[in-house]
């Protein structure tokens, strides 16, 4: 069975459902989607209305899904496999719930700091100096309680790669191309060891062969200043 994901390479969301599609030995056609550029927007929209735009989405013989948890989480069971745990109900839970923290509250502390900054969109999010600051100020919180939660941890659950080390991982690395420079790698260690061990794993690989990293956050400008 063949799949198509509604989505663009760079893409953080469509970079973890291709991975885990890679990991399952699931056949994906990526179909370009770029909303904040425009790119076939319109067609998503007519497609899956409830998507309202956004990415990425799943359609098959017989699914179309929006909502990349309940994507994430069915690609996961097409095939058997530890991507949801041992198969045990408390560790698909426990999976699931690291998903939608990351999904929920990473990535949405994250990109109201960086959003704002990323230039040449189509349609940019809005930039407001003291709205950037506080989101600055939330991640770095967030990811310093993140650092001490890792301190112990090889996998996030478990004793293998699942969905939650792939969506977590895939969210930090967002933050590492725009706004985690090189001093702050160097003062989160734990969250750095996990991050490099989903990024070597070899089906991440396939998908991402290099991850970019800038060395110094990006400056709290607007970037569409004239």
């Amino acid at each position: 069975m063949a799949y198509t994901i509604y989505g663009y390479e760079g893409n953080p969301r469509t970079r973890i459902l291709r991975i885990i599609a890679h990991s399952q030995d699931i056949n994906i056609n990526l179909s370009e989607v770029v909303p904040r550029q425009n790119l076939n927007r319109d067609a998503l929209l007519e497609k899956f209305p409830r998507s309202r735009g956004k990415i990425p989405a799943l359609e098959g013989d017989n699914i179309k899904l929006t909502e990349v948890p309940a994507i994430a989480h069915y690609l996961a069971k097409v095939k058997p496999g530890r991507l949801l745990g041992d198969g045990s109900l408390e560790q698909e839970a426990e999976v699931l719930s690291w998903v939608n923290w990351a999904n929920q509250e990473m990535l949405v502390i994250m990109s109201k700091w960086f959003l704002p900054l990323i230039p040449g969109l189509a349609r940019p999010a809005p930039y407001d100096k003291a709205a950037v600051e506080a989101g600055k100020a939330a991640t770095l919180a967030f990811l310093d309680q993140h650092e001490a939660a890792m301190q112990s941890k090889e996998f996030l659950v478990g004793s293998d790669f699942t969905l939650a080390d792939i969506f977590v991982a895939i969210y930090i690395s967002r933050g590492l191309e725009w706004i985690l420079g090189e001093e702050w790698r160097r003062q989160h260690p734990a969250t750095m060891r996990h991050f490099r061990k989903v990024a070597d794993w070899e089906h991440c690989k396939a998908i991402v062969p290099v991850f970019k990293q800038v060395d110094v956050e990006v400056a709290n400008v607007d970037p569409y200043a004239a």
